[in-house]
């Protein structure tokens, strides 16, 4: 796990790479684009993203730095270890099944 600082316009995950790594924003602004939708999240309201690395999934959202951010990053397996049972990875999965429900109209 390491903390990871990045520069305004620099992608973070690209949609259909292979996911290695769950980022968790620290500080800064993140435009997140899932299909159509698109959205920003901030140091205000954090969320984690990468989740697709928790079941060696390609990622299915793209996500780069609006202003200058600092981000942790993890493998699946320090995730689960510090986070699973925690309301981290609770709210993080609950966020990203409600990003996915709004892509396919479910909501």
């Amino acid at each position: 796990m390491e903390t990871i600082e990045f520069e305004p316009g620099q992608e973070i995950i690209k949609e259909g790479e292979e996911a290695q790594y769950i980022y968790m924003l620290k500080s800064g602004k993140i435009k997140v684009q899932l299909g159509l939708y698109e959205f920003v999240i901030s140091d205000n309201n954090p969320e984690v993203f990468g989740l697709e690395a928790l079941v060696g999934e390609k990622y299915t959202e793209t996500c780069t730095t609006v202003e200058n951010s600092k981000l942790i990053c993890c493998n699946s397996s320090e995730f689960m270890e510090i986070y699973g049972k925690t309301e981290v990875s609770k709210k993080a999965l609950e966020s990203f099944m409600r990003r996915t429900a709004k892509v396919l109209g479910w909501i």
